[in-house]
């Protein structure tokens, strides 16, 4: 084999490297942290001697170059004649443990007790060994002959050990000298550099092995992965990129790891970068995600990259003929992509790339080859995955069914939400598990409100406007009549555009307008909060009702939802006091609606009304843009509402003919959009139109005269 080097395999390494795969920035100190998971990657243990100034230093510094985080065991560590705390813990929290195995190696009790840590460690946490043979034979490791038979002589000549300690060194070694290692014998030819180079290269792509790590608890995910790999073409020579995307949490991430996961074993260069959106925030932080993506690929630095432009050149000129399997998540936008994967020429031939987004628009460019929308998880693999976190258990048990099915129905398929609910319930009694999911019902647990918050803060200030009314008003409603209720159409629709782009709203094939309940709920918490003493939607008719009867002006008040009983008697001062009032929702009918006498017409409701009076009376409700009263009292006096700016007025299930005296006051409506009478069954033929010029949509649904 090359290198000058020859690979042993006489034996088989059944180690393997746990935890997720990630490079780090490398130090010369060697302290070590005592917190969880691995604070190294690789450990180093040599006979400083033999090769400390040689080898062992040329290794380490390519493994650092490479941004492999490295521990390297100099004597300065080693402390009297107890085993030091912080070798011990650099071993534990090692990936990949490396013995350089020289003449002398045998002779330092300290790389004897590595060996035989390392030993503990792959065999108690999976840990891989990579022994190098320098200068001797594996067979001289593990039958200690030559000069570790002479070591093992001295030691116990010189009576450092007792025979029980000897024979756990002598067995360490036999177990390490039976892995598949790597061979530098004595040759004057022999090409260390080289070496050193693949070396490294192999120990990055075993840290890359040690797969991206994913939760245990997944439920139904094949189905998902195999539709992405069969548009990437996983098993063609074709460079492809391809775009994940879909609401926040919907599990997007978790695809893309197990689909890296499966292809990495396949390539030798590989990226996975995270957080693209947010690390693209920080100082540099595109230059810095160019200089991540050439390192992880090609395993080498470059600290020389000015600007973006310089990145761009940089990536296509290392790259472009290179295999390459690069993971882009979360990016916000096209800038992202243009700085990072640009397009297929940037990369050899067979590169697989793949996006993750919020955003679909990002992925609308020629670049991109296909696209994989991730939609929310149906009612059984919902009761699964929540069981999976709540109970440790596929599904639970009966007395628990209830109330598993209230919490599946909250989280409406997210999966985030699912997990997320399910962690959170299992701590808790099941007592009080009720109280729980009845606040929940209301308000997305914190941990779920901030993942989908991401994609609120994002959006501009009029995206967020339009945005908050569908949440908490227009959920349900045709997107051709709702793109009216906003002052300009063509902003709101491109608005709507990208709120459907990011996965916060679907247009459904009604044309319905959706937005799945977690959004929904994030949306009026939101509302909620801005302003806690006064809201500028209320939604809840209840609520509104009472809002309604307190004696105060509300001028933040924009939208209002009212569900009316006989227990109010309306007042005209009530909707005087609703000066900046933009949608009004009412359902009422004759028996319910109570008003004060100046509200009403007391002629027959069908005569002809004065157009002084229209001018004269229409001072409520001045910046209504949306009217809906279904079931409206012919005798209510319409005229009083100001009805200039009216885009959408619904008067459904309304007991009006086409005499109505109201109809005098829609002369007034230039600019109204669309009008529904939807089974208003005393109509038995239209109004004269005429003076609604503007007018694109009349709805007379279940007008049957």
């Amino acid at each position: 084999m090359e290198w000058g080097a020859k690979r042993r395999r006489t034996g088989g390494n059944d180690g393997t490297a746990g935890g997720a795969s990630s490079t780090h920035t490398s130090t010369e100190g060697q302290e070590v942290d005592n917190s969880s998971g691995y604070d190294y990657e690789v450990f180093l243990s040599f006979r400083g001697p033999d090769t400390r100034a040689g080898f062992t230093d040329f290794l380490y510094t390519s493994l650092k170059d490479a941004s492999i985080h490295t521990f390297k065991d100099d004597e300065d560590l080693r402390d009297g004649v107890e085993f030091a705390p912080k070798l011990l813990q650099a071993i534990e929290q090692s990936k990949i443990l490396i013995p350089i195995f020289s003449k002398d190696y045998a002779s330092s009790v300290w790389c004897l007790k590595e060996v035989v840590q390392m030993v503990k460690c792959k065999k108690n946490g999976g840990k891989m060994i990579m022994p190098i043979f320098y200068d001797v034979a594996p067979s001289e490791v593990r039958y200690q002959t030559g000069n570790y038979k002479n070591s093992f002589l001295l030691h116990e000549s010189k009576g450092r050990c007792d025979q029980k300690t000897i024979g756990e060194w002598k067995k360490a070694l036999c177990q390490v000298g039976e892995i598949n290692g790597w061979e530098l014998p004595r040759d004057p030819t022999r090409r260390e550099s080289k070496f050193v180079k693949e070396f490294t290269q192999k120990i990055f792509n075993e840290l890359k092995k040690a797969s991206l790590a994913v939760s245990d608890n997944l439920v139904s995910v094949d189905h998902h992965v195999e539709e992405i790999m069969e548009k990437i073409g996983a098993q063609t020579s074709e460079t492809r990129i391809i775009g994940i995307h879909g609401m926040g949490g919907i599990g997007k991430t978790t695809l893309a790891k197990i689909i890296y996961n499966q292809l990495s074993k396949k390539f030798n260069n590989c990226c996975f970068l995270v957080n693209i959106c947010e690390q693209a925030e920080t100082n540099n932080g595109i230059i810095s995600l160019q200089k991540k993506l050439i390192l992880e690929v090609l395993k080498k630095k470059l600290t020389n990259i000015r600007d973006v432009d310089e990145g761009i050149q940089k990536i296509r000129k290392e790259l472009s003929n290179e295999k390459v399997l690069v993971v882009l998540d979360d990016v916000d936008h096209k800038k992202h992509m243009d700085a990072l994967v640009g397009n297929h020429n940037w990369f050899g031939k067979g590169s697989k790339l793949i996006i993750t987004t919020r955003k679909k628009e990002v992925l609308k460019v020629p670049e991109v080859d296909d696209l994989y929308e991730v939609d929310i998880m149906d009612s059984e693999k919902s009761l699964q995955l929540f069981s999976k976190h709540a109970f440790r258990r596929d599904y639970p048990l009966d007395k628990d069914i209830n109330q598993s099915m209230r919490a599946i129905k909250i989280a409406g398929g997210l999966p985030l939400a699912l997990e997320v609910m399910g962690s959170f319930l299992s701590c808790i009694e099941r007592e009080k598990w009720n109280s729980k999911l009845a606040k929940l019902e209301s308000v997305p647990h914190a941990d779920v409100r901030s993942k989908l918050k991401i994609s609120y803060d994002v959006l501009e200030d009029e995206e967020k406007h339009i945005f908050l009314d569908i949440a908490c008003l227009l959920i349900g409603y045709d997107k051709d009549i709702i793109v009216h209720f906003w002052k300009s159409k063509f902003h709101s629709e491109n608005a709507l555009d990208v709120l459907e782009s990011m996965s916060l709203i679907k247009i459904k094939e009604d044309n319905k307008v959706w937005m799945h309940d977690q959004l929904r709920d994030l949306g009026r918490h939101i509302v909620q909060q801005i302003n806690i003493k006064e809201k500028t939607r209320v939604w809840n008719a209840e609520e509104a009702l009472e809002l309604l009867k307190r004696q105060e002006k509300k001028k933040k008040l924009e939208a209002l939802r009212l569900d009316l009983d006989h227990q109010h008697r309306f007042t005209y001062e009530d909707f005087k006091r609703l000066p900046n009032l933009r949608f009004l929702e009412v359902c009422s009918s004759k028996e319910t609606f109570r008003a004060e006498e100046r509200l009403f017409w007391h002629e027959s409701p069908s005569s002809v009304l004065p157009i002084n009076v229209v001018k004269e009376d229409s001072d409520l409700l001045q910046q209504l843009r949306w009217l809906a009263w279904h079931d409206i009292p012919p005798t209510f006096k319409i005229t009083n509402f100001s009805m200039e700016d009216v885009v959408i007025l619904d008067l459904s299930g309304s007991k009006i003919t086409h005499d109505w005296k109201g109809w005098s006051h829609m002369k007034v409506m230039n600019n109204l959009k669309v009008m529904k009478l939807t089974n208003c069954i005393f109509l038995d033929r239209t109004p004269n139109f005429l003076a609604h010029s503007k007018l694109e949509r009349l709805i007379l649904q279940g007008c049957y005269n």
